[in-house]
């Protein structure tokens, strides 16, 4: 069993033994419940994937609304978005820069070799991609900008979370390679 079944199967056992009158060292009688907090984690982060995907549409479909090509997930921008978006969310901070990091380091520390280079960051509440591009990024004239720019090819997509402060932080990084 994996730990999303594994924790349905310990939540679904203690109901049936509450029910039928019987203590469990999970649920004691009159005990307040606490929050599995891994748990929920594991259930709020598992469809990154997903979130992941649905930004690069919501992106493609405003490139190609101004007659721009879509852009190819590449593998070094997507570990390299990944890896500071996991960063901000540790920091539970939004910068461009976290630990002196350059959008140029980014890209060097991944392998990544490039004619351009531009970043996109946010951070939200709730775990929505899509809301991300199209109400903050496309808002934004800087943000904006660097998804309809003509001379990228390449996306790389990154989002961690919930953070301590419930936030989740995304990072978009585009580039064309030399």
């Amino acid at each position: 069993m994996n730990l999303v079944e594994n924790v349905a199967f310990i939540i679904l056992s203690g109901w049936l033994m509450t029910g039928l009158g019987l203590k469990t060292s999970l649920l004691e009688e009159n005990a307040p419940l606490k929050p599995l907090h891994h748990a929920v984690d594991v259930v709020l982060t598992a469809d990154l994937p997903g979130e992941k995907e649905a930004i690069l549409v919501a992106t493609n479909q405003q490139r190609v609304r101004k007659g721009l090509p879509a852009l190819t997930q590449d593998a070094k921008l997507m570990q390299a978005a990944q890896q500071y978006a996991e960063l901000m969310a540790a920091k539970d901070q939004m910068s461009h820069t976290l630990n002196g990091l350059t959008l140029v380091d980014k890209a060097k520390r991944v392998g990544y070799s490039f004619r351009q280079l531009s970043e996109n960051i946010a951070l939200n509440t709730r775990l929505d991609g899509r809301f991300v591009v199209i109400d903050q990024w496309m808002e934004s004239k800087g943000h904006r900008k660097n998804i309809l720019t003509s001379g990228i090819t390449d996306i790389g997509i990154g989002i961690a979370g919930p953070s301590k402060q419930n936030r989740y932080y995304y990072c978009q990084l585009f580039g064309a390679q030399l």
